[in-house]
């Protein structure tokens, strides 16, 4: 991130932070006592999430982690019902007068802080459920036989996606007998040798014809070529701007580098995203399965002959309504969609993720296994 904007991303925290205050704080109580505590909380809350963002790319103690990282859901919950009562108290003051308002202030701002307790909780709850299995039919021309893929995206193995959390992912997976397993990148969350044990466990999925990985963008923040190394290792075939053509299937499964990859940190190397290399490596006479760790790939095609997508990293949003904000940077947030380029038509699948970003939290967005049943089209 550019300094210019690690300052303007520091701004609006703060101004953000100074808005919540004002809005669920000040007016609160007329005690000084009251209104500095209120001070402190914000404060505290600000400076955890300055800490958080600080250490996350580093190895942290999992309560400290779950502490300091749901700052940032709270805030997050915070901010948006704070906008509420913004609203609320506009629409009171002009319609009824300052009155009026005075009279229901307290009432409205308590009413905001049970909100903020309730979603915060849910949030959670909602993330604590263990994955639940989304199956979606896919109809692909040029497929002779049906087929079972699970798709695994944005697992984000790292302080609190443990071993044992991924232990069960596994089972998960393997109980709905997939004929291929796909990984759609932000699998690896942290430098290799802090997670090794995690990572490992990924060795016992099992598909029939095979497990494919591609980079999401947060491997990129570490030892990218160790990860895939030792992905490699583990069996797990990984596509870095490569195709493999299962012929017994009459199928091509193509992997495209991250976006990431065109930062001018990673130019001239292998990690560029190439799409033009990437599909020179498939058989043209098979349709293709194109994956993609982020949606906006699609922006990329230009006529070429894909008839599937599989993407991630949107995280369906993760915790409401950041979703808005997400559809800003990407064509999809979720589900199976289609997409016109240049006289031909592509479908897109995007997983909501099967672990999470930063803080433990979902909110009216559930963890999920993707199941596709690929049929003849």
């Amino acid at each position: 991130m550019a300094i210019s904007i690690r300052i303007l991303f520091f701004i609006a925290l703060v101004l953000l932070h100074v808005f919540i205050y004002y809005m669920l704080f000040k007016n609160i109580s007329t005690s000084p006592a009251i209104r500095h505590v209120g001070k402190l909380i914000v404060i505290c809350n600000f400076l955890c999430i300055v800490v958080f963002l600080k250490l996350y790319h580093t190895h942290i103690d999992s309560m400290l982690y779950t502490i300091l990282s749901s700052t940032l859901g709270v805030f997050w919950i915070s901010c948006n019902i704070a906008l509420l009562v913004f609203i609320a108290t506009l629409f009171i003051r002009f319609s009824f007068g300052a009155f009026v308002l005075e009279r229901v202030q307290l009432p409205i701002i308590l009413i905001a802080w049970c909100a903020i307790i309730a979603l915060t909780l849910l949030s959670f709850y909602l993330n604590a459920k263990e994955p639940k299995i989304t199956t979606t039919q896919v109809s692909l021309q040029g497929i002779t036989k049906p087929l079972n893929i699970a798709v695994l995206t944005d697992m984000h193995i790292d302080v609190l996606m443990d071993k044992k959390a991924v232990v069960k992912i596994v089972e998960q997976t393997n109980s709905t007998m997939p004929d291929i397993i796909l990984l759609g990148g932000d699998i690896v969350d942290n430098y290799y040798h802090i997670v090794e044990d995690s990572v490992k466990e990924l060795a016992n999925l099992k598909a029939k014809y095979g497990i494919y990985y591609v980079l999401g963008n947060h491997e990129y923040y570490y030892d990218t070529y160790t990860i895939i190394k030792a992905l490699n290792d583990l069996g797990i075939t990984t596509l870095t701007n490569q195709a493999m053509v299962l012929r017994n299937l009459g199928l091509n499964i193509a992997g495209i580098a991250d976006l990431m990859g065109g930062h001018e940190k990673f130019k001239d190397s292998v990690l560029v995203p190439d799409l033009e290399k990437t599909l020179a490596y498939t058989d043209k006479q098979y349709p293709t399965i194109l994956l993609a760790h982020q949606p906006k790939v699609l922006k990329l095609l230009q006529g070429e002959d894909i008839g599937l997508v599989v993407s991630g990293h949107t995280h369906g949003g993760q915790i409401f309504p950041f979703h808005l904000l997400v559809l800003l940077d990407q064509p999809f947030l979720s589900g199976l969609h289609s997409w016109e380029h240049k006289g031909k038509n592509t479908q897109i699948y995007v997983s909501n993720g099967v672990g999470w970003w930063g803080m433990p939290m979902r909110l009216f967005e559930r963890r999920e296994i993707s199941l596709l049943q690929i049929i003849p089209g």
